[in-house]
């Protein structure tokens, strides 16, 4: 869905495929460029290439006309789709590091809402500085205003320059754009980013979702008591019976690979048949010196002490806690208590005389108070005519400066108009034409006399002939 609204005029909207508008979650659209212009493609949210798709050649150049310069998103989303164009653009190469000092990249709310430090100069200077490059861009020679320049006279330019690239006049004061930041300032700068995408003929494609390739991991059973009593079947083994608990002692100490003595202490017959892998498979034996051992241990033994801090929210260590205070509190309080009541006698006495104290400068001052209030409800009144009466002289202003462009418009056609009327060059140039005419008249009527001639002589000639041989064919028809 276009999130700019269709103009004044009663144009309609822009399709999608020119405007690249989507939705906040939809990632940045790769574009292929109709000229000599043809960044990488652009990935998704998710990680997946772009489809390739054919480009339509349309005539580069043609860009719809009459277009809005007001959004209807707000401004942080629109914020968020128009780094992502800019990027498209290549901004950060070409205007942030164009020249030195080079300027930040913006960050996703620069124009959505104020700079935390509240300097608006400075985000009305990048904005100008923005907007010319754009201009730039779309084929409006716009030159890069200056830092101390009037805000207003430079809102205006703005406004005047995009009523050239075919936009629709705005339905608020150009000196809205002085803040720096705001949905006016946004609809301006995506605008632009849309007319010189839409003039560069880009297209926008779709993503293509490519599979992840992780390894699928097995599933895991949430109940391991559940799991090992379904695979008791398959791995089930006969548990060996022992007769008491020495002999299953005994045969859990015997070595690994040797059965556990009988009850007459002899080897079974897996030991018997052991051979020499029973000395690999007998049981160690330390070969250390108990008292050096027992020296290295008296040397770790501090090292691997544990120091347990105790819980500050053990319910023990509380009550032990207000056991204390209560003690102490039955100890201070029958010494302290006579202090503390001729403590609050002395309190109450000065809250008394601050209330009667106060009362009576409400009573002395009411009157100046009643006049304070009028006055500030007066002032506020004025400030509020101020400000409309400001904004008033801001349009008329603004009109002023309309105005005087068409006069001077129309100061400068009624000049060529008056040079075109006062120039005797085209006069000159006729008399020459008709001159050269009259010249080339005459030597055509000469022509045309010389050729009569000629022709009215071989007439005659001809009928001579034809009257001599018409004579020679009478005589000889006498004779």
């Amino acid at each position: 869905m276009s999130t700019r609204r269709s103009s004044s005029s009663g144009r309609p909207e822009r399709p999608p495929s020119s405007s690249g508008r989507s939705s906040r979650n939809a990632a940045p659209p790769a574009v292929e460029d109709g000229g000599d212009y043809a960044p990488s493609p652009a990935v998704d949210t998710a990680g997946n290439m772009p489809e390739e798709t054919t480009m339509s050649p349309p005539p580069k150049g043609s860009v719809t006309v009459g277009r809005s310069l007001e959004i209807t998103t707000t401004p942080d989303v629109c914020m968020e789709q128009l780094i992502d164009k800019l990027k498209l653009l290549e901004y950060e190469r070409d205007f942030c590091r164009k020249k030195k000092p080079y300027r930040k990249p913006m960050s996703r709310l620069y124009f959505a809402a104020t700079l935390p430090s509240g300097n608006q100069s400075e985000q009305f200077f990048y904005f100008t500085g923005l907007t010319s490059w754009l201009l730039g861009l779309a084929g409006i020679d716009f030159p890069a205003p200056k830092e101390f320049d009037d805000p207003n006279l430079t809102c205006n330019n703005i406004v005047a320059s995009l009523k050239k690239l075919g936009f629709a006049q705005p339905s608020y004061p150009a000196m809205k754009l002085t803040v720096g930041y705001g949905k006016e300032v946004c609809g301006v700068i995506d605008g632009l980013v849309d007319y010189v995408l839409e003039k560069r003929n880009y297209s926008y494609k779709k993503p293509i979702y490519l599979p992840d390739g992780y390894v699928e991991e097995a599933e895991v059973d949430d109940d391991p008591d559940m799991a090992a009593a379904e695979g008791a079947g398959a791995d089930e083994f006969p548990m060996p019976q022992y007769a008491d608990e020495q002999e299953e002692e005994e045969a859990y100490m015997a070595p690994a690979g040797l059965a556990p003595p009988t009850a007459d202490g002899a080897l079974g017959a897996a030991g018997a048949a052991a051979g020499p892998d029973a000395a690999e498979k007998a049981m160690l034996h330390s070969k250390v010196d108990p008292t050096l051992w027992k020296l290295e241990l008296e040397r770790v033994t501090p090292k691997l002490r544990i120091l347990l801090n105790a819980d500050a929210k053990d319910w023990r260590s509380h009550l032990e806690e207000v056991h204390n205070h209560s003690k102490t509190i039955s100890t201070a309080w029958p010494e302290n208590r006579t202090v503390l009541e001729k403590l609050r006698g002395d309190l109450n006495n000065s809250l008394e005389k601050l209330t009667t104290r106060e009362r009576f400068l409400n009573e002395q001052f009411e009157r100046l108070m009643q006049q304070y209030r009028a006055s500030r409800q007066q002032l506020q009144e004025i400030q509020e005519g101020y400000n409309k009466r400001t904004e008033a002289i801001s349009d008329r202003n603004n009109d002023l400066h309309r105005i005087s462009e068409q006069l001077e418009e129309m100061k400068t056609l009624m000049d060529e108009k008056g040079n075109n009327i006062s120039d005797a060059t085209p006069v000159v140039r006729i008399k020459g034409a008709i001159k050269k005419l009259s010249e080339e008249l005459h030597e055509m009527e000469v022509r045309i006399g010389v050729v009569s001639h000629t022709l009215l002589q071989l007439s005659l000639k001809t009928r001579r002939a034809m009257h001599s041989q018409a004579a020679i064919m009478s005589d000889d028809e006498d004779m």
